[in-house]
């Protein structure tokens, strides 16, 4: 069974994401913020808001993508963001898809079962 890492500052969307994930037959690893993920966590995909941006920076994003890369290695990065100026890079800042919020949880799921298949 693959674990899937959320991060999210909204409790709810956390929620809503380990609801879906869960039923859907995921382990899931779930924080509001990097500091509060244990240190031997380790993750076959990453789930992840823009959580230390609360406005729109590209320089910033690609850090915030670049340091779960460092952390996570090669597993699949989804961001699910309300920032649609990054939803419109083309490179998806470094990630493997970009998600608008609000979504669709068959959309998400899809996207999931690709990159982890």
């Amino acid at each position: 069974m693959s674990t899937i890492l959320l991060l999210d500052d909204d409790h709810v969307i956390l929620d809503l994401l380990q609801t879906v994930l869960t039923d859907a037959g995921y382990d899931t690893i779930v924080a509001p913020e990097p500091g509060r993920i244990s240190p031997d966590a380790s993750a076959d995909l990453v789930i992840t808001d823009l959580v230390p941006l609360k406005a729109y920076h590209r320089d910033s994003a690609l850090g915030w993508i670049a340091a779960l890369r460092t952390r996570f290695g090669d597993s699949p990065i989804v961001i699910v963001t309300a920032h649609s100026a990054a939803g419109a890079e083309s490179d998806m800042l470094g990630a493997n898809a970009i998600i608008a919020k609000p979504f669709d949880v068959d959309v998400l799921l899809a996207k999931v079962d690709e990159l982890l298949s």
